[in-house]
């Protein structure tokens, strides 16, 4: 009797945690009185080099209906890596005909788990109906520990600004990849969709800001006004604002100051109307100990308030919703979202 009663109250448990781990609410999308969508036009803003050829590797290995095949190209900027180029994966469809494509983004610098999640995952899901693309970003947008140690402002400065060029540089080369897909035959360049997480998903938000080309997008965990996010984000973004307050003797407005002037054109905020509401969907945690109320609210207006779905999670931890633990919500989620956008 007592093991019996003790195997239940464990399964309670396993139950109960399990229900956290999908514990969520969800808006779907709302009509937005006077919201107009405008298609964005190219912007002397974001105009890049071309540059070298987007160059495939030989095939690294065969899945049931993809190639795996590894690509790179020369980065339209410097972004980081030893060599200045971008690295992915192109799992391309062996099925016969033009197939949409998806295109994960990189959280540059950290984890490879969410996007390499969702790569591989959705390129199972479509049975060979879709190619995917998968961008690596080993190398940080910012530089975490140098900014958190670097003794002296103007050096601290020149970090902080070469890394928001990094950004603008990581939003120009995926428009890059966008320009190759639309010389490619088993590619339709009208169902190009992108999926990003954390910065993935602030510049998945920047690049369907300014690039029409861009037919559906996942947003998790990511937000706009992104001077909020560097001036309020905690782990590894706080510790370099922290460094910066304690060293230089700045405040957070001198700090948010800073970060608001040199984002620039790479703001979200800038884009309203350029966003397609029914094309977007949103993944949020409640909780987030990165992504503040205000930017993630900004989000959701600023496209038009499209689907939103908010996880009763912090930030890292949302990404459970990905796995078994989590039962695959939000990665069922995005699946569904694509298959009917795309």
């Amino acid at each position: 009797m007592v093991e019996k009663r003790t195997l239940g109250v464990a399964g309670a448990l396993v139950a109960c945690s399990l229900s956290a781990c999908v514990a969520h609410f969800t808006r779907g999308p709302q009509t937005q009185d006077g919201y107009l969508y405008v298609p964005p036009s190219p912007s002397p803003e974001w105009q890049y080099t071309a540059g070298g050829p987007v160059e495939l590797h030989p095939v690294e290995k065969s899945l049931p209906r993809h190639d795996a095949i590894p690509l790179s190209y020369t980065s339209s900027g410097v972004n980081g890596h030893t060599e200045n180029l971008v690295e992915g994966l192109y799992l391309r469809s062996r099925l016969p005909g033009r197939k949409k494509l998806l295109v994960v983004l990189p959280i540059w610098g950290s984890s490879r788990y969410p996007p390499q999640k969702i790569a591989y995952g959705y390129a199972a899901h479509a049975r060979g109906e879709a190619h995917v693309i998968w961008l690596f970003g080993d190398s940080p947008v910012f530089p975490w520990q140098d900014l958190r140690s670097t003794p002296g402002e103007a050096e601290w400065v020149e970090i902080a600004e070469r890394s928001v060029r990094r950004y603008r540089t990581a939003v120009n080369d995926t428009r890059r990849l966008i320009d190759w897909l639309g010389t490619r035959e088993e590619v339709d360049p009208e169902r190009i969709g992108i999926v990003g997480f954390s910065m993935g998903a602030l510049a998945a938000a920047t690049i369907m800001g300014i690039d029409s080309r861009v037919a559906a997008g996942v947003f998790m965990t990511g937000g706009a006004i992104f001077s909020e996010v560097m001036a309020q984000c905690r782990g590894k973004a706080g510790r370099m604002r922290e460094h910066a307050i304690r060293t230089f003797g700045w405040s957070q407005d001198d700090y948010r100051r800073f970060f608001d002037e040199r984002f620039g054109a790479g703001e979200p905020m800038l884009y309203a109307g350029h966003y397609d509401p029914d094309r977007i969907l949103i993944i949020e945690a409640r909780f987030d100990n990165c992504i503040p109320p205000v930017s993630r609210e900004a989000l959701w207006k600023v496209t038009g308030h499209p689907q939103r779905i908010t996880l009763l999670y912090s930030h890292n931890s949302a990404y459970l919703s990905l796995t078994p633990l989590g039962l695959n919500f939000a990665r069922r989620g995005i699946y569904r979202f694509l298959d009917r956008s795309l």
